[in-house]
Formats: C-alpha cells, structure tokens, sequence
C-alpha cells in the first residue's frame, strides 16, 4: 500500500478535459485557451491522429482554480499566475516530501485519520500525526523505528 500512496503523491496521470476544467473552476474554455496560449497553463500534447480536445493534468487543474481564485479576489491575471506559480512551488516541495517520508495512513471508525511519517535522522523514528475529525483536534506520537503501533490504542489515547 505505501508504494501506491507514494505513487499517488508522485502521480500527475489523472487527466480533466477543457469542459470538465471550466466547469470545475468556473472559467470558460476560451478563457483556458488563452492562458495556455500566454503560457501561464500547459494542456497535455494531442495525438496527432485525433481530434481530441485539450486535457489537463492534475498540477495545471489546480493551478486553475488558483487563478481564478485569485482573480475572485481583483488580482491580475499576471499577478494571479505568479501567485498560483508560488503556491504551486509550495505544493511540489510538499509531495516530493510526504512521497519519500510517507510510511502509512489509516482512517479508523471514519473519524480519525492517522499518518505515519518517518525514518528521522539520526535513530529511524516514527511520527504518528492522529488527526480526529469529530473534535478538530490534531495530535502526535513519536515510535522507536523497530515499534509496531496499534492504531487502536493509539486513538484512545487521544
């Protein structure tokens, strides 16, 4: 399971059409076409034998949203796209982190949601980061590398 979490993290194969994106994020595909004309977006290259319409990764879906979000907000269009370009910077550095340190997650009773995280230097340990859904609360433990950690214990400490 670690492997496909890693992979998810890592994964930019989902693909949106240019009608799915502009109805996701509120922004008409003429509008989709100019950005990528600009430079500001890039749609996934078509296959020369087909009329395909423009597909969009997973990366540029959000950048999407982040410029229309920030254009919602009176930005320009250039200093909404610098500020998607920043906060998508942020979002790399992120899943390159959480795919290499990413251990395990489990969701118990669908409410609590643990993430287990590790291999700190310099002794191999564990983090557990228990995040309760009912009452918004955010906890962590620290496990011994060699610790097999029981979720449930691990909740009803919490």
């Amino acid at each position: 399971m670690v492997n496909s979490l890693k992979d998810l993290l890592v994964s930019d194969d989902l693909l949106v059409g240019i009608s799915e994106l502009s109805k996701m994020s509120g922004t008409s595909p003429r509008q989709l076409r100019y950005w990528e004309e600009k430079g500001m977006i890039t749609s996934v290259a078509k296959d020369a034998e087909t009329a395909a319409p423009r597909n969009y990764r997973l990366l540029t879906v959000i950048k999407v949203e982040l410029i229309q979000g920030f254009l919602d907000e009176g930005f320009t269009l250039q200093k909404a796209d610098e500020k998607a370009e920043k906060y998508l910077k942020k979002v790399a550095h992120i899943r390159k982190i959480f795919a290499k340190t990413i251990r395990d997650v489990e969701v118990i009773n669908d409410r609590y949601t643990v993430f287990t995280i590790g291999d700190f230097e310099p002794n191999g340990e564990l983090l557990a980061i228990i995040y309760d859904d009912m009452d918004e609360k955010l906890t962590y433990q620290v496990f011994d590398k060699q610790a097999t950690i029981d979720y449930q214990q691990l909740i009803q400490k919490n």
